[in-house]
């Protein structure tokens, strides 16, 4: 009977310390923190520098009257695309037709005149020889055939001059592109050389302007002559990706003040996903490395001693050093590990060298 009091109760405390066992395993377990990783890959590396740029139109064209007369005809409406070509406004013609009219009348006259002064000096001719007519006669003759000559050429000028008029009373859109929003009315009194009337924007295709430091002019360049859509396009508000293009010009000077360079990208502008003067996030690739160690973007730290990652050794985070190679927007390149090594990627704040860690799907380190 005591022997078997003795061994319920050997049974008992070994139950108790199997079962303290198991809460302190779970206790550890649920202090581990859950990361997610992904292994190290091998490719080719867009090495790209971001910044902020301007999207500007290929050509902008101010429209405004050479004459001054009453708006009779206002063929646009805000907004519109235009051709080349195509009739935006009309201005009152009948000023412009009177003095067409007029300036036929006088080049008519003075062809007359002409005609008849020629006729003069044609008759004087004979007679200067035989002294019928003085020549002092005939000298007069000939200079007002001179002079007629010369009122024939003078409102011939005139007739030219107010043809033009009279043809700029219509107004054409000179290039193709997309009138902005308008605000004089048919019926106004529009000024020449003064009243703006709209402007139009060429927007296919569509300009880029951006900035980068001076260290870049080599790539620029070379993008220049290779002509490869070096340069991404993003939005600055929602980060979609609007369009790509080549480098089109470059500023001819370094901004001495901010050491930095000037440059133009131009893009289709397919669907216009540029609109002029937005601000944009502009990506350039200005080198391309073959056969890099890729890991993502949320995986490199920075720490005191320079760039690391955190790999998962038996459970727990482990600091390891690489060199940066350079970035693109998804994906770093560095060297210093070796491919397929699974990395951990945005480690949260509290995960130190030495964590216990548990990866995500349920897989334990």
């Amino acid at each position: 009977m005591k022997n078997g009091m003795i061994g319920r109760a050997l049974w008992a405390v070994a139950a108790a310390s199997l079962l303290g066992g198991c809460h302190g395993h779970q206790g550890a377990k649920a202090q581990a923190v859950s990361v997610q990783t992904m292994a190290v890959r091998q490719g080719e590396l867009d090495l790209t520098v971001r910044t902020l740029g301007q999207a500007i139109a290929s050509q902008s064209v101010t429209i405004v009257p050479q004459v001054t007369g009453i708006l009779e005809k206002v063929a646009i409406h805000s907004g519109d695309k235009v051709k080349a070509g195509q009739l935006l406004y009309q201005i009152d013609p009948r000023p412009a037709q009177a003095q067409v009219a007029q300036a036929q009348a006088n080049l008519r006259g003075a062809i007359a005149q002409m005609k008849y002064d020629a006729a003069q000096v044609k008759a004087y001719m004979p007679l200067v020889r035989k002294d019928y007519v003085t020549q002092q006669t005939f000298q007069q003759a000939q200079e007002q055939a001179q002079s007629a000559r010369a009122a024939v050429a003078a409102d011939r000028a005139a007739l030219r001059n107010a043809e033009l008029l009279l043809a700029d009373t219509t107004i054409r859109a000179p290039i193709a592109g997309r009138v902005g929003l308008l605000t004089i009315k048919a019926g106004s009194l529009v000024a020449a050389d003064s009243t703006v009337l709209t402007t139009i924007n060429a927007t296919h295709p569509m300009d880029v302007q951006f900035s980068l430091p001076e260290h870049y002019l080599g790539a620029l360049r070379a993008g220049l002559v290779s002509q490869r859509p070096l340069v991404t396009v993003w939005s600055d508000t929602d980060g979609t990706q609007l369009g790509r293009g080549p480098i089109a010009a470059i500023d001819n000077t370094v901004d001495n003040a901010s050491a930095t360079v000037t440059a133009r990208a131009v893009l289709a502008n397919r669907g216009d996903r540029l609109w002029p003067d937005e601000y944009l996030q502009v990506v350039m690739t200005y080198r391309v490395l073959s056969d890099a160690l890729l890991i993502a973007r949320g995986a490199l730290q920075q720490g005191e001693a320079g760039p690391f990652v955190y790999v998962v050794q038996a459970g727990h985070a482990v600091m390891h050093a690489v060199t940066f190679r350079g970035e693109s927007r998804k994906w770093v390149g560095v060297s210093g590990i070796t491919a397929g090594t699974p990395v951990i990627v945005d480690p949260p704040t509290r995960l130190h060298p030495g964590s216990a860690v548990i990866v995500r799907g349920g897989h334990a380190a």
